[in-house]
């Protein structure tokens, strides 16, 4: 069976949504944003010896963010002002006690943070990056255990050998997919294509040049685009495709969150920040997604500029709890986002109430968790 069928029966669940607006309620109630958004429009990971734009002029070359993806960030920016601009403190000096941005290290991901801060904080009226109030926090590869996840751990190594050795999981069935493809790509690109990431970096790569709008490959026609694009999103599914790898993989960010969360509910908060905001990849939403087990939202890849928020309420109703909600941008164009409804987590969704339902995901201790098995 194709992995794009595979897909469509291991996603076939649908969670409800609507568009939110910020009511002078909600104004009043709000007390934390936690906000991760995916890059904007970047260039090619990866060419190969046939790419007819293999000498295409990318602005700082490969890998990184493109004009494109300057505006996509810069309008998501100005789109959360639209819904947080009375959040947002006027003084310098306040904002930047009251809002923390973090990014993966890779520098597409620290140019998005910029753009989107300078639509969000309206310090320019245009994409074009200018220093911001507020600094921008990159986190070392070797520390990076909830964006990009680059630290170390060998558990997810000894997981990911223990699935591929089940002919019947849904890494081997990947896997499979990817030796059929990588027949029709290796004939066609000039170079051996063996593993399932260059696999996937091809795939990535036509996705690239369609959403520029360039002219793909003769031979594109034969996987691209459902194809391609059913083992891309199969492929960012299988970092956490197991309920191990999603205790680490989602864990990872749900800790991270609730912690957050926890903190500003009970008064412990440093400097009573109130907005996080965290660039990252298309990955780490998938992982956030794919743990909570809210399966609409994985059926595609997450867009370019696109991102997923939590608002933290104080609801009087709720005695001494707080009230959750999660919402989502889809791309960077969304005026009003998407109100998700939070799996097992009814309206309204208690903190408390949400952090029993992740308890399972959540970790004391990254190191030790990826030290044993």
């Amino acid at each position: 069976m194709k992995i794009y069928y595979v897909l469509s029966v291991f996603l076939a669940v649908v969670y409800i949504s609507r568009n939110v607006s910020c009511r002078q309620s909600d104004r009043e109630s709000l007390r934390m944003v936690l906000a991760m958004f995916r890059h904007g429009a970047r260039s090619p990971v990866q060419s190969f010896p046939t790419d007819p734009h293999a000498d295409y002029p990318w602005i700082n070359g490969k890998e990184e963010l493109q004009p494109l993806g300057f505006d996509q960030m810069f309008q998501l920016g100005r789109n959360m002002r639209r819904r947080y601009k009375f959040f947002i403190p006027d003084n310098t000096v306040m904002m930047k006690r009251s809002i923390y941005t973090v990014s993966s290290c890779l520098q597409r991901c620290i140019d998005s943070a910029q753009s989107f801060l300078t639509g969000l904080l309206k310090t320019s009226n245009s994409s074009a990056i200018r220093r911001q109030p507020v600094p921008i926090n990159v986190i070392p590869p070797d520390q990076d255990t909830f964006i990009r996840q680059n630290r170390t751990c060998e558990k997810v190594k000894h997981i990911m050998a223990k699935e591929m050795a089940n002919n019947a999981s849904f890494l081997s069935e990947l896997n499979r997919e990817a030796a059929r493809l990588q027949q029709i790509i290796s004939a066609e690109v000039g170079t051996p294509i063996t593993s399932a990431q260059d696999t996937a970096l091809i795939c990535d790569t036509l996705e690239v040049y369609n959403a520029f709008g360039m002219k793909q490959p003769s031979w594109a026609y034969k996987i691209f685009p459902d194809r391609a694009r059913a083992f891309l999103q199969g492929f960012l599914l299988s970092y956490s495709a197991t309920p191990e790898l999603k205790h680490i993989r989602g864990g990872a960010i749900l800790t991270e969150y609730l912690t957050k969360m926890k903190a500003k509910r009970d008064g412990m908060m440093k400097y009573n920040r109130r907005m996080f905001f965290y660039s990252g990849h298309d990955v780490t939403q998938v992982n956030l997604f794919n743990s909570l087990g809210m399966k609409q939202q994985t059926l595609r890849r997450p867009e370019l500029g696109s991102a997923v928020v939590f608002e933290l309420h104080k609801n009087d109703d709720l005695w001494m709890d707080w009230e959750l909600r999660m919402l989502h941008y889809e791309n960077s164009s969304v005026q009003t986002p998407v109100q998700l409804e939070i799996p097992r987590c009814p309206e309204p969704c208690k903190l408390s109430t949400f952090e029993q339902t992740v308890k399972h995901l959540l970790l004391d201790n990254y190191d030790e968790v990826c030290s044993t098995w």
